[in-house]
């Protein structure tokens, strides 16, 4: 009894010393939602009107709160969706649900994780929580790419996952799908797992979705949060091979997601066609202040997904466009460290929206 006591008082103790220096904090809505623009979290940018969610629960069949929900349908859904069968895919909460799920079961303390840096920033909080080693892939800060020769020289030191957000973010730097299955390979020949995050691709990048047939060493993570612009519902899936998906699902909760994410997801299903509709008036957006910006003499990285950087070139510069764009109530992401300090990055939406927002930068820059 004693034993066991000690046990558990190291193995406590050695938890609280390994995450006392992470620290978590919920992100505070501290934005002024009735006048401003919100371009600093890569959301849907226009809002949908009051009277949608009344629409999705009429028509939702079996609205029942006192039971716990029944999640064929909304697997059915997206197995037609998707053209997969559900063998081949598994819903968790949003992509964070899948990565936390991925490092709990593939990994043990002192593994090597890859990771593009600068990146989506869950991977190195994941890395930390589960001791894991986080070994960084970096770009070329002259022209914003990636240094590949560098990635494949990691993957040949056999790293035990290669997180791959393609497109990446904040820097944008895509992977053909030829480019991808190299990379594949390569991860295949080191025991690599290679694990890659679509939450931007239906903005015009190439989806891996078919290599999940030749090589079971790959995951695909996606999200209903930017294409189909729902983050407040928290749902994502993760697309692998049988083997890969039996595995993910052992570990699953009793219930995946919810009857309320889930009607508000199978709605949208059901309905591609307001989800196109979306996805093509932001890219029509971002193509719009992409241009304007470059006429203007900056650098602007963005083609195939929801949000733009722009390089201000000056520290100072960026530092007061910032501070403009809060005084007109639009919200951008800034405050980057080096060497990204001279660097903005905002999500896209319509050319209505995105017409006001360079209005707003223009008149910024006059005061510059």
């Amino acid at each position: 009894m004693v034993k066991n006591l000690k046990r558990k008082f190291v193995f406590e103790r050695a938890i609280l010393q390994h995450t006392k220096n992470i620290f978590r904090t919920r992100i505070k809505e501290d934005r002024n939602l009735k006048k401003g623009i919100r371009l600093n979290r890569n959301e849907r940018v226009l809002d949908y009107p009051n009277s949608l969610l009344s629409k999705i629960f009429k028509k939702t069949n079996g609205y029942h709160l006192a039971k716990y929900p029944d999640q064929s349908l909304i697997y059915n859904y997206l197995s037609k969706y998707l053209n997969l069968k559900e063998k081949n895919f598994y819903i968790s909460n949003g992509i964070d649900g899948s990565i936390k799920s991925i490092f709990e079961i593939f990994t043990k303390p002192k593994d090597k994780i890859l990771c593009l840096h600068p990146s989506y920033a869950m991977y190195e909080i994941y890395s930390k929580i589960f001791r894991t080693k986080f070994i960084k892939v970096d770009y070329d800060y002259d022209n914003f790419k990636l240094k590949v020769e560098d990635l494949f020289k990691k993957i040949k030191k056999k790293p035990k996952i290669l997180f791959l957000p393609n497109p990446n973010q904040p820097i944008e730097d895509n992977f053909s799908l030829n480019q991808i299955e190299k990379i594949c390979l390569l991860c295949k020949k080191n025991k690599v797992l290679l694990v890659i995050d679509e939450a931007y691709y239906m903005f015009g990048s190439s989806t891996a979705q078919k290599l999940i047939f030749k090589y079971e060493n790959i995951v695909i993570l996606r999200t209903f949060s930017k294409s189909f612009g729902l983050p407040s519902v928290r749902i994502g899936y993760a697309i692998s091979s049988e083997k890969i998906i039996n595995i993910l699902k052992a570990f699953r909760l009793s219930y995946e997601s919810n009857f309320l994410s889930d009607a508000v997801v199978i709605y949208f299903l059901k309905r591609k066609y307001l989800v196109n509709k979306y996805i093509n008036q932001v890219i029509r957006g971002r193509n719009y202040l992409s241009k304007k910006i470059n006429q203007l003499g900056f650098k602007v990285i963005g083609k195939e997904s929801n949000f733009l950087l722009i390089d201000l070139k000056d520290k100072k510069i960026c530092e007061k466009v910032y501070k403009g764009f809060l005084k007109d109530f639009i919200y951008v992401k800034g405050n980057y460290k080096y060497p990204l300090d001279k660097c903005l990055l905002l999500t896209c939406g319509p050319i209505k929206v995105m017409k006001k927002v360079f209005l707003s930068f223009k008149k910024i820059l006059n005061k510059c």
